[in-house]
C-alpha cells in the first residue's frame, strides 16, 4: 500500500512538473510533506481543467450554424462527452474524500485531504468552474468575472490553504485573503490570455468594461491596440494588482514554512501584471512571463526574506 501511494505521489509531481510552470516553482518552497500534497490537488485540478480544454473551442452558436448539422452535432456529442467526463471527476473527488480512491492515481488525492483536511467542497467548486469553460464564454460585468474566478482559481488557493497551513485549519481571514490572491492572479491571466481566448471562443475581459469605452466585441477581435483598449487594460491591471497586494495579508498569518509559496506566486503574476502594462501592445505581442532564470533567483531568495 506504501508502494502504490508513493507511485501516485510521484505521477502527481511529474504532471506538476509538466505541466505548472509558474506553479511548480512555488512548490519547491514547500516542505516535502506538504509540497507532495499540493502536487496532488494540481495534478486533480490539471486532469479536469484539461475537459475544457482537449479537443478545442465548442464555437458560439452562430459559428456552429455555419458549418453544418453534421459538423454541429459532433460538436453537441463532444460537449455531452466533456460533462460526462466531470460528472466522473465528480465521483472521483467523493470517492477520495471518504478515503476510497476509485484509481491509483487518485490515492495521493485521498491521502492529502485526510492528512492535512483539505475541503471537499473547495475542490467541487473547482469543477463548476471547469464547466463554465465548457461552452463559449461572455463576461459582461467584473461581478460575473468574480465568480468566474473565484471558481477556476480562488478554491484552487482555498484547497491548498490548509496545506500550506500545516493542517491546521485556516480563519475566516486566511481564507478571504487567499480568495483575493487567486482573484488577482487570474486577473492577471484574463489579459495575459485575452488572444489565446478569442481562438477558444471565451472572453473574459468583461464586455461592460469595454462599452464604457465605445468598445465591443468585434473591436477586441480586430485585435488592434488602440488607446481606449489601452484605457481598458489599466484599468483591469489596477484591480488586479490591488487584489494581489490584498492576496498578501495572507502571509503573516501562515507558518513559516508555508509563508514562501504564496509570496513567490504573488510576486511572479505581479511582475506579469507589469510586463503586460509595460508593453506598447499589451494583449497581442505575445503571452507575457518571466525568464526561468528569473523565477529561480525569487525561489533561492524566498526563504532567506523576512515574511
Amino acid at each position: 500500500m506504501a508502494t502504490d501511494l508513493a507511485r501516485a505521489y510521484r505521477a502527481c509531481a511529474r504532471t506538476t512538473r509538466r505541466h505548472a510552470r509558474n506553479f511548480y516553482f512555488a512548490f519547491l518552497s514547500l516542505p516535502p510533506a506538504q509540497r507532495r500534497a499540493v502536487y496532488a490537488l494540481y495534478a486533480f485540478c490539471h486532469e479536469v481543467d484539461s475537459l475544457a480544454d482537449e479537443g478545442g473551442a465548442i464555437l458560439p452558436v452562430g459559428d456552429v450554424e455555419e458549418v453544418g448539422s453534421d459538423s454541429s452535432s459532433a460538436m453537441s456529442d463532444d460537449l455531452a462527452r466533456r460533462r460526462a467526463g466531470l460528472m466522473a471527476m465528480r465521483e472521483r473527488l467523493a470517492r477520495a474524500a471518504r478515503g476510497e480512491p476509485a484509481e491509483e492515481r487518485d490515492r495521493a488525492l485521498a491521502d492529502a485531504i485526510a492528512r492535512f483536511g483539505v475541503r471537499e467542497a473547495d475542490l467541487a467548486d473547482v469543477l463548476t468552474g471547469v464547466e463554465m469553460d465548457l461552452e463559449p464564454v461572455r463576461i459582461e460585468t467584473y461581478d460575473e468575472l468574480r465568480t468566474y474566478c473565484y471558481h477556476v482559481a480562488s478554491a484552487v488557493g482555498l484547497a491548498t490553504l490548509p496545506i500550506l497551513s500545516g493542517g491546521t485549519p485556516p480563519s475566516d481571514a486566511m481564507r478571504e485573503a487567499a480568495i483575493d490572491l487567486g482573484l488577482g492572479m487570474q486577473y492577471v491571466n484574463v489579459l495575459r490570455d485575452v488572444n489565446e481566448d478569442l481562438q477558444l471562443g471565451r472572453i473574459y475581459l468583461p464586455l461592460g468594461a469595454l462599452t464604457a469605452y465605445g468598445l465591443d466585441e468585434a473591436a477586441l477581435r480586430t485585435r488592434t491596440m488602440t488607446d481606449d483598449l489601452r484605457a481598458v487594460v489599466a484599468e483591469h491591471g489596477t484591480i488586479a494588482r490591488g487584489l494581489l497586494d490584498r492576496g498578501r495579508r495572507l502571509l503573516p498569518d501562515l507558518p513559516r514554512a508555508g509563508r514562501a509559496c504564496p509570496w513567490l506566486l504573488s510576486e511572479i503574476y505581479g511582475r506579469i501584471l507589469a510586463r503586460i502594462l509595460g508593453t506598447d501592445d499589451p494583449l497581442f505581442s505575445g503571452r507575457a512571463s518571466l525568464p526561468t532564470a528569473e523565477k529561480v533567483g525569487l525561489l533561492l531568495s524566498a526563504p532567506w526574506r523576512r515574511l
